[in-house]
């Protein structure tokens, strides 16, 4: 079984149908990234993940447990306890667009809310971990700053701290560098890439191709509501099978 698995997942609001039967497994220690045009259903893929979306119909599995999942002949999901649901989504860590600092926190406030109010640990227990991530993602001298204080690429980087805080076993990025002027998108790629090279398994909904190729594993490209294309960063840039996919490459990559 593998590590994440997501099964025929669909998901609608009101009439609209954003995901139409979309499938992702990856193991332990994979980088998966999604690429794909605006509207493609990517985010809301990644969101159901987390459960910041409930999903329609499907079936999610993370570590072998079950958050979601569909009965035979049902056209309903059915997700599980309240409390399996939040157990196995506290081994997420999400990285938002636009940071969702608390703007009237400090930097290492910020980093020490969720580990107090969520795992209940004190403050002392909590603090050489905060001031480790700090320093490992260049911070550590902005710890007494507030987020308006910060850049743009500053704030992404504390919150990649305040998601590892919790100790996640998976991190998911959506579309981390998009909120950030393009001298800034390096510092906080640097740092995803570092926890790449930890073996971290992420997924990371991202508009940077050339990031993409760099750090994934895997790379699907979704459209339209489903997963276009699925394979190796290789195959994806360089060999694109899918018209759909090779259209959207040279959009971007402008060849």
């Amino acid at each position: 079984m593998s590590f994440v698995e997501m099964n025929h997942i669909r998901k609608q609001f009101g009439s609209l149908e954003v995901l139409k039967d979309v499938t992702l497994h990856m193991d332990a220690g994979e980088v998966v990234s999604i690429i794909g045009p605006s509207g493609s259903g990517k985010s809301t893929f990644l969101r159901c993940l987390c459960q910041l979306e409930t999903i329609n119909k499907g079936e999610i599995i993370v570590d072998g447990q079950t958050m979601v999942s569909t009965p035979a002949g049902s056209s309903k999901a059915v997700y599980a306890p309240a409390s399996q649901v939040r157990a196995i989504c506290r081994r997420m860590g999400m990285v938002f667009q636009h940071f969702n600092l608390f703007p009237h926190m400090t930097v290492l406030e910020n980093i020490l809310e969720a580990p107090r109010v969520v795992k209940g640990m004190k403050t002392d227990e909590i603090m050489p971990i905060a001031e480790s991530l700090l320093k490992r993602v260049g911070l550590w001298s902005k710890k007494d700053a507030y987020p308006s204080q910060l850049s743009g690429g500053q704030k992404q980087r504390v919150a990649i701290a305040r998601a590892l805080a919790m100790n996640p076993d998976i991190m998911l990025f959506d579309e981390p560098t998009s909120a950030l002027d393009p001298e800034l998108t390096g510092e906080v790629l640097r740092t995803i890439k570092q926890l790449a090279d930890e073996n971290m398994t992420m997924i990371i909904v991202t508009h940077e191709m050339a990031f993409a190729k760099e750090v994934s594993d895997r790379v699907l490209f979704m459209a339209e509501g489903i997963v276009q294309e699925d394979g190796t960063p290789d195959q994806i840039f360089e060999h694109p099978e899918n018209e759909r996919t090779k259209s959207f490459l040279q959009s971007m990559l402008r060849f």
